[in-house]
């Protein structure tokens, strides 16, 4: 069979057209280098982005990937291709990994906030998103989306103007609504405990549930919420039974500062002897994170940032002593 000069030169067009395409997807996956992490606790890749393609090989959190090529799934779903550490090679869906980028900001957050004690402990509501920093207007600063139930320790907490519209995850859009006419969006910056990739950043404060312990939560007081606790110190009984001491932060649900993370300071003291709590000290004094809490043995103390009345902050300290049969002493507080 013999080709006409116009058949001729449609085959070698039809030729050159598919050598290119060939050479454009391969040209997309040898260029395309990006750095990242994976995120979840394991992670299986697969052959392609097909719905029963086959497993080739499985990552861990934190093992370091290269992103080599970039595919959209039938329905959408954005994945990638990527190397893992041993050499390994497939496609995975793109959010169960993180930039580097991303990660070298994260930790440096969590580098600055190392040495601040932990002011409450939160769990999630709902998926929701990380960021660097605390704005859910900007999806930009997202590091990355947290499972429902991640459990994170809080060391401040910021509030910025509510926003009128937003495009941020499902869950803090919810939690706005939900809040009402509130003017501000609470926002915490917590270190993450299980989250070794992204060990730092800030939360949307309406999507995380504070994690009282239950020997506190029956000593809130009316008219308000617990904002903060520190644990003291242990108190032993003769018979083997034991219970914490706590210093309670606590600020009123309504007609509060928004500014101020608390507005009451109150120490819980545990009797071993009657296994009852007492409140040895409280104090009303409205001030912002983080406290911070020393004890050496038996004797202690305690600094805080208060705000005056004219909005500026004074550093205070309280000295504290732990005495027999569950007792604790408060001196009043000096300002430095």
């Amino acid at each position: 069979m013999t080709c006409s000069k116009t058949t001729k030169e449609v085959c070698i067009g039809l030729i050159l057209i598919f050598f290119a395409v060939i050479a454009t997807a391969c040209s997309k996956e040898s260029t395309l280098r990006e750095s990242a992490y994976v995120v979840p606790e394991k992670l299986k890749l697969r052959s392609s982005v097909a719905q029963a393609a086959r497993a080739v090989g499985e990552l861990k959190s934190g093992d370091p990937v290269t992103i080599t090529a970039m595919e959209d799934s039938e329905d959408g779903t954005p994945w990638v291709k990527v190397k893992g550490p041993d050499g390994v090679t497939g496609w995975a869906e793109q959010r169960y990994f993180v930039k580097d980028e991303i990660v070298s900001e994260s930790r440096k957050i969590a580098d600055k906030i190392k040495d601040i004690q932990t002011q409450a402990v939160g769990k999630s509501k709902a998926p929701l998103k990380l960021r660097l920093t605390p704005d859910r207007v900007n999806e930009e600063n997202v590091a990355s989306t947290l499972p429902s139930g991640t459990m994170m320790d809080i060391v401040a907490r910021d509030r910025k103007p509510k926003p009128a519209a937003v495009p941020g995850s499902e869950s803090e859009t919810e939690a706005a609504a939900s809040a009402g006419e509130v003017k501000y969006d609470d926002w915490y910056l917590v270190r993450l405990r299980d989250f070794t990739v992204l060990p730092a950043g800030w939360i949307y404060g309406g999507s995380v549930g504070l994690e009282i312990p239950p020997e506190v939560v029956y000593f809130v007081s009316n008219g308000r919420r617990i904002s903060g606790w520190l644990k003291i110190g242990t108190a032993h009984g003769d018979d083997g039974t034991s219970g914490e001491h706590y210093m309670i932060l606590e600020r009123k649900i309504f007609g509060v500062d928004e500014q101020m993370d608390f507005d009451r300071i109150k120490i819980l003291a545990y009797d071993p002897s009657t296994r009852n709590y007492s409140t040895p000290f409280r104090e009303d004094v409205s001030g912002k994170f983080p406290v911070r809490l020393e004890m050496q043995g038996t004797s202690g103390k305690f600094e805080l940032n208060a705000i005056d009345k004219n909005n500026q902050s004074v550093r205070q300290s309280y000295f504290i002593q732990m005495l027999e049969n569950g007792k604790i002493k408060v001196d009043k507080p000096g300002k430095k």
